[in-house]
């Protein structure tokens, strides 16, 4: 079960890992549970005041683009700026579609998918989603400037080192 793996509160579980593992880095092993338990409770958090207004974080990455640049784009324009593939842009696009976010039209060419914000969703742009950027900031409000230079750093290694091992 997936709680068995908490190691956060159970720092025992990780000595025994090292015991049988000696090759592995106790610290490493332990930062590393800190870390996904506290992005997970983080996820959870957010999905949980995202879904109290029928969003999730997929459609913050469709709406936010649309919000921004103020004009219609594409779906393989929203899949670029939202780092998702085009099936993952096009599920989304449908749910907020039937939800009344957004809407579907065609560019002059008639060629490709037009997507526009809705006034609805322009509504919510301006009056919800703030209160949702406010708390993603005050997730780090304890933060220092330099704990954030410092974070960012210590995050961007830990990427760097997820892409080595997908390498592997």
């Amino acid at each position: 079960m997936y709680s068995d793996f908490n190691f956060k509160s159970d720092p025992k579980k990780i000595n025994l890992l090292a015991e049988k593992f000696p090759h592995v880095d106790p610290q490493s092993l332990s930062t590393l549970a800190l870390f996904i338990q506290t992005a997970h409770e983080v996820y959870n958090g957010v999905c949980s005041r995202l879904s109290e207004y029928g969003l999730s974080i997929g459609s913050l990455k469709i709406l936010i683009p649309l919000y921004l640049h103020e004009r219609a784009l594409t779906p393989s324009e929203l899949a670029e700026y939202s780092g998702v593939t085009r099936s993952t842009v096009t599920s989304v696009i449908d749910k907020l579609e039937r939800d009344g976010i957004i809407r579907r039209s065609t560019l002059v060419d008639r060629r490709m998918t037009a997507i526009y914000l809705t006034e609805e969703g322009r509504q919510l742009m301006t009056e919800r989603i703030p209160m949702f950027i406010q708390l993603f900031s005050d997730l780090l409000k304890e933060f220092t400037k330099e704990d954030h230079v410092h974070f960012a750093g210590m995050l961007q290694k830990l990427s760097t080192g997820l892409e080595r091992i997908k390498r592997e």
